[in-house]
């Protein structure tokens, strides 16, 4: 059975996803074994050196410690508690000692336990003295004394800081996924709405188009005086009516719809884009309309969804850079309507910071509904929005009487 990721300490993740903790522990730890070889090659050179039980005290269980450091990730306080045992044994320990201690401070953090162990080695050391018989000066084992009590100390609180590091950038970590998620929260909301909203704006045009091919149907039911080409165009009108709002259903069963929301008044489309830009201007917002082609031939479910792109275009210039000239450029060539609103950046006057800043994610689904692409951006000093909707054939606006 596996553990939960959830539950695991973090200092554990971060010292056992390691190999190692590079070569400073077996540098330290070897130094320090070095350093008390020193007065053991000194005791090999002696002509009348007695019998050498010193060579298994001092170079023999400080190797020990050394190898046994290899396992501190497994069990930092076997390991830590097995270096202070040798340390009782071989002064040649202590820098194993110190490997452990910090070890076992970074990865345990109890503050008694880790006092516990500190204390432990000073008391190991302190008994080492009395096995060897104190038989050296007294300042030569208080400087040896100080040195271990000092290297314990430093090995523990550095030890205690690495994990307090380690700590702080979980705890940083978790806030920035924490961040993350509630944005991604607070843009799919804003997604749902939008979709929600185009939902009903197609559930209109979809009701109005039926009602339209229903009348036509109607009067090839009940007239008779119709000729055979009165005929023929009536049923072409139910027949591009009946297919358009086939792919307005279509188009809207990807999206969300509240089924207790009311029905929305008729949608503008691209045909009221004048009136948009003359509101604009009541609004003190000065706005240049260039159009190229015929507007009219652009299909209502695509012209209605390029009336709200340029609407939340107008709207944004208006809070992000008051009193900047917009320029609105519609053109349909080609079967492809491309739109691009522009305006420069203001440079006085104080942008409105109020709002979900959110707009130009209901523009994105709205483009990526009839299969378009959208860019939007600085560029030059002006902030630029483009979109490019495709148009795959043109239907009639509505049906003759």
């Amino acid at each position: 059975m596996t553990q939960d990721a959830a539950s695991i300490d973090p200092l554990e993740r971060d010292t056992t996803a390691r190999t190692g903790d590079g070569p400073w522990p077996w540098v330290v730890a070897a130094l320090f074994w070095l350093y008390y070889m020193t007065p053991f090659v000194q005791f090999l050179l002696l002509p009348d050196r007695p019998a050498t039980p010193f060579l298994l005290h001092v170079p023999l269980w400080g190797l020990l410690a050394i190898v046994l450091l290899a396992f501190r990730e497994r069990k930092p306080g076997g390991i830590a508690g097995a270096c202070i045992t040798l340390l009782l044994l071989s002064p040649a320990a202590v820098g194993a000692v110190f490997v452990a201690q910090e070890h076992y401070a970074r990865r345990v953090g109890g503050r008694l336990s880790v006092a516990a162990f500190a204390v432990g080695a000073l008391i190991a050391k302190v008994v080492t003295f009395v096995i060897m018989g104190l038989d050296g000066p007294v300042s030569a084992l208080q400087v040896e004394f100080g040195v271990t009590a000092a290297g314990v100390v430093v090995a523990t609180l550095i030890g205690l800081l690495r994990r307090s590091r380690a700590q702080a950038s979980e705890q940083r970590a978790h806030a920035a996924q924490a961040r993350h998620e509630a944005e991604q929260a607070r843009l799919a909301e804003a997604r749902l709405a939008e979709r929600e909203l185009i939902a009903r704006e197609m559930h209109d045009a979809i009701a109005h188009r039926l009602s339209l091919v229903a009348l036509h149907a109607g009067a090839l039911a009940y007239r008779t005086t119709l000729d055979p080409e009165q005929a023929r165009e009536a049923a072409r009108l139910i027949q591009t009516n009946a297919q358009a709002s086939l792919d307005e259903l279509r188009a809207m069963l990807t999206t969300l719809r509240s089924p207790d929301a009311a029905p929305a008044a008729p949608q503008p489309t691209l045909d009221q884009v004048a009136v948009l830009v003359a509101d604009a201007a009541d609004a003190d917002q000065r706005v240049t309309l260039d159009v190229d082609g015929d507007l009219s031939l652009v299909p209502a479910r695509v012209s209605r969804h390029a009336f709200r792109v340029v609407q939340e275009a107008l709207t944004n210039a208006r809070k992000h850079a008051p009193g900047s000239p917009v320029t609105v450029r519609l053109t349909h060539a080609g079967g492809v309507l491309n739109l691009r609103v522009t305006n420069p950046l203001a440079d006085l006057a104080p942008a409105d910071t109020s709002g979900s800043r959110l707009g130009l994610v209901g523009v994105a689904e709205r483009v990526a509904l009839l299969g378009g692409s959208v860019s939007h951006g600085v560029r030059g000093g002006r902030f630029v929005l483009e979109a490019t909707l495709p148009i795959t054939r043109t239907v009639p606006q509505e049906l003759p009487a």
